[in-house]
């Protein structure tokens, strides 16, 4: 067995560790707070919460990609440009966190009339340091150490839990001095493990050594702002078109347990970035492909049994992890589950852009699909709250996933038919939902038995195959 199987192997399983944690903390986090805070509380710290994150990726500036794609070969052939494109970039980071506290202050009380004073300016200081920290957990990725790049998202509402339970019952203004609080946390643990990089020789500024990478680098940051525009305006359309702060919660709720299983094949699909750009420098074509299009297809697969999974149990699970008063979350819940096999297309995608330097498809797509998804929430948000953002976000984010897919199909070399196919197989299956409504457990056996007949149709009809589960069970028994 290669050392680079073994290592793959090995991240495999921490990415998974790592999976499971994030999964418990989730749980935790939707079990405890939304029922402890009510609705209308917890509408009002989820859309703080929703504006750091999206503050988040505008002051990114495409770093996973730009580190992915040229780290691993720098550290090859040129260490020293390496650490410099990593201490410039710091540089850069920390200047825009200095930006984000006074941008709130002014842009807050604009959004919603409460967020004003210390609770905006702790929402721009919280996604400054956010945005500081990622670059170091992007050169761990790029180095290929995924177990700790995949702790710093999936620890996150582990830590941030006690932290709001302490302190969240005064006010806002604690609940966010808490959210801010674990990015401190966060930020130390970045900058311990990759201390070694800090050298004054490659932080004084020099900014012109970035210049080789900005045309990738604001490639990719413009889709990434156009991803999370897709994904975190919504909370804020849900606010500014019904000023409900419960339809606020319903949504964010939804889309947090919708983060949670999206991430989880997400980061997986991500983790072959680094070693699929080997590939790709050694000329390593035809092996770039049958990577890819295995992830394809399992990716699609898996996303598949996921929706139907959350499409039976959704209205029994979330009334009673969050409580009634939150029933209406698991409608907007099942909606937004139904973009879960497009967004693997995304996933594919991005690695397939990211390995080719060709951000320009993945931006056309996400432009098409974040203005599908606002002119459509303007239409049926006012009407139907946060159920109808949730379709509105559905509807972009598959036109997103289609644009972009079409365009890096062909470095996939996979049979097109095929996957519509794979993708029109689960479609009966969220018909049988309805026989099983009245029952929770026979709604949960009838998922099980769902997915795995849908999983062996699948393979019965080779739509997908067995190579990729070989690989894992493989590189399983040999560690």
């Amino acid at each position: 067995m290669t050392a680079e199987a073994r290592k793959m192997g090995r991240n495999l399983s921490l990415i998974t560790i790592n999976k499971v944690i994030q999964l418990m903390g989730g749980a935790l986090w939707a079990l405890i707070v939304p029922r402890w805070m009510g609705p209308e509380h917890y509408g009002q710290f989820a859309l703080a919460m929703s504006l750091s994150l999206l503050l988040w990726w505008v002051g990114d500036l495409g770093g996973l990609e730009v580190f992915g794609r040229h780290i691993p070969p720098l550290l090859e052939r040129d260490p020293r440009r390496a650490r410099e494109l990593f201490g410039q970039s710091f540089l850069v980071r920390v200047l825009i966190a200095l930006m984000l506290p006074p941008f709130m202050l002014v842009v807050g009380p604009m959004i919603a009339p409460w967020l004003r004073g210390w609770p905006a300016a702790l929402v721009g200081m919280a996604a400054g340091l956010h945005i500081i920290s990622w670059t170091s957990y992007h050169l761990l990725y790029a180095r290929k150490e995924m177990g700790k790049w995949a702790m710093e998202l999936s620890w996150r509402l582990m830590t941030q839990l006690p932290l709001v339970l302490l302190a969240g019952k005064y006010s806002l203004t604690a609940q966010m001095a808490a959210f801010t609080l674990n990015e401190v946390i966060y930020l130390a643990i970045a900058i311990w493990w990759t201390r070694d990089w800090f050298r004054w020789a490659y932080l004084r500024p020099k900014l012109g050594a970035l210049r080789p990478y900005v045309r990738m680098a604001v490639g990719f940051w413009a889709t990434n702002v156009g991803l999370i525009l897709l994904f975190r305006t919504g909370t804020l359309l849900v606010q500014l078109l019904t000023g409900n702060s419960a339809q606020v919660s319903f949504y964010d709720l939804a889309l947090t347990v919708f983060f949670l299983v999206y991430t989880i094949i997400d980061q997986l699909i991500r983790s072959f970035l680094p070693t699929v750009t080997e590939f790709h420098e050694g000329g390593q074509q035809e092996r770039v492909g049958r990577w890819l299009q295995t992830l394809t297809r399992w990716g699609a697969a898996l996303a598949v049994v996921a929706v139907i999974g959350v499409q039976y149990t959704a209205d029994w699970i979330l009334p009673l992890v969050l409580g009634r008063a939150y029933g209406e979350a698991a409608t907007v819940l099942r909606v937004m589950l139904l973009s879960l096999p497009a967004l693997v297309l995304v996933g594919v995608g991005t690695v397939a852009a990211a390995v080719h330097q060709s951000p320009r498809v993945k931006l056309v797509a996400i432009a098409v699909g974040a203005f599908t998804f606002w002119a459509s929430a303007v239409y049926v948000t006012p009407r139907f709250g946060a159920v109808g953002a949730a379709w509105a976000l559905t509807l972009g984010l598959n036109v997103y996933a289609l644009l972009l897919f079409s365009q890096v199909r062909q470095a996939l070399a996979f049979p097109w038919r095929k996957l519509i196919l794979l993708l029109l197989l689960g479609v009966p299956f969220l018909f049988f939902r309805e026989m099983v409504a009245e029952d929770f457990w026979l709604a949960l056996g009838a998922s099980v038995l769902a997915g795995a007949a849908y999983l062996g149709i699948g393979l019965a009809t080779k739509l997908i195959t067995m190579d990729f589960l070989q690989m894992v069970v493989g590189l399983a028994r040999r560690r």
